[in-house]
């Protein structure tokens, strides 16, 4: 299969498979953020009150704190799921990919096959993880 020749059909599919790969991203990304939030909080908490001085301490009123307290827990619970989430597809996204190219289309002609996999691959890992329930990342 000539990459000249089939040029627009990996430029469609390549665009068709990212738009799907971000979608699965942010699913995952939504449900993993809270559970993450809650599984730090108490670490956030201890960190931010220690980082503020005793003279900070007394100046800040206890919304102040509370405040600072879940502005950093969102920070790191986002970039957490943020990380989480690109690991889970990615590595998810590979699994289907092998498993299709060696068993599942060998036999298909190349741009039929290429055409195909990506496409139901990605459908199916965007279907996959729309359906996915906090529960199934908990440790």
């Amino acid at each position: 299969m000539d990459l000249v020749q089939s040029a627009v059909l990996y430029s469609v599919m390549t665009l068709i498979s990212t738009y799907l790969v971000a979608f699965a991203y942010k699913n995952v990304k939504f449900v993993l953020k809270h559970k993450v939030a809650q599984k730090r909080e108490d670490a956030v908490s201890k960190e931010v009150t220690r980082k503020l001085s005793e003279a900070d301490n007394r100046k800040m009123s206890r919304k102040e704190k509370d405040e600072r307290i879940l502005w950093k827990k969102n920070e790191v619970a986002d970039y957490e799921a943020t990380t989480f989430s690109i690991f889970y597809n990615n590595t998810l996204f590979l699994v289907l990919v092998i498993i299709a190219s060696f068993f599942v289309l060998k036999n298909f002609n190349p741009t039929v096959d290429t055409a195909e996999e990506l496409s139901q691959l990605k459908s199916l890992l965007s279907q996959e993880l729309s359906h996915v329930t906090p529960d199934q990342f908990s440790n």
